[in-house]
């Protein structure tokens, strides 16, 4: 039978347990639960946060991430403001993760720097999306800016926009970087032929490609540590 919040002694309560023992003593439910703020009739806010996590495969956390409102208020007790609170939590815990990537690697010319910084974004993302990072003269971050999502085939025609923002931002290098839905990063004969492609129109135009990063699920490959580029 499961308890009511409000018959938790004050140890036991998430909001009481964050301010006594700090967050990391917190289990998934209870953090999930201090944002839920509310349950709903019947169930208290522990027992819809665990229904959240009831309702990711393998009741695995990470896959929070992936969630939608739709997705979250299909979940009993939880309406879209519930479901906002929490998809706006996530969104920024990305960003708080990609400016730590961009303060502890300030040269993103490596392609652990760049995989890093776009991992969690990319991993599980349903189309190929082709974007490129636009390096300073001292390989410092620039900007990172998707420029097509569908095949990559279908990128080939858009090297043109590649140079067309190097240009804007005043780039001096550039790294391409696209996502590989199926999890494996292996890079295909038209990923190879899509990196020599840009990168001869980068030698013309003295803006250097020096990578190609393809993110898999958790993984990259590097077309240039793959002696590809």
């Amino acid at each position: 039978m499961t308890v009511p919040l409000s018959q938790l002694s004050a140890s036991e309560k998430p909001r009481e347990k964050f301010l006594r023992q700090g967050s990391r003593a917190l289990t998934d439910q209870e953090l999930l639960a201090i944002l839920l703020r509310t349950g709903t009739k019947g169930h208290s806010v522990l027992d819809v946060s665990r229904e959240v996590i009831r309702s990711l495969p393998g009741e695995n956390l990470y896959y929070l991430s992936e969630s939608g409102i739709d997705d979250l208020c299909r979940i009993h007790g939880i309406g879209t403001d519930k479901a906002i609170t929490v998809c706006a939590a996530i969104e920024l815990g990305r960003r708080i993760s990609r400016q730590r990537v961009k303060q502890l690697a300030p040269d993103f010319s490596s392609p652990q720097a760049v995989a890093d910084y776009v991992m969690e974004d990319m991993r599980f993302l349903p189309q190929e999306r082709f974007a490129a990072v636009f390096l300073s003269t001292k390989n410092q971050l620039i900007t990172c800016q998707t420029l097509t999502i569908g095949t990559l085939n279908a990128s080939l025609a858009k090297a043109r926009d590649v140079f067309r923002l190097a240009l804007r931002y005043n780039a001096a290098a550039i790294i391409l970087l696209h996502n590989h839905p199926s999890g494996d990063p292996s890079p295909s004969s038209e990923d190879i032929a899509v990196t020599r492609h840009i990168a001869e129109v980068g030698t013309m135009m003295e803006i250097p490609v020096l990578d190609h990063v393809i993110i898999g699920d958790g993984t990259y490959v590097s077309l240039c540590e793959k002696g590809y580029l």
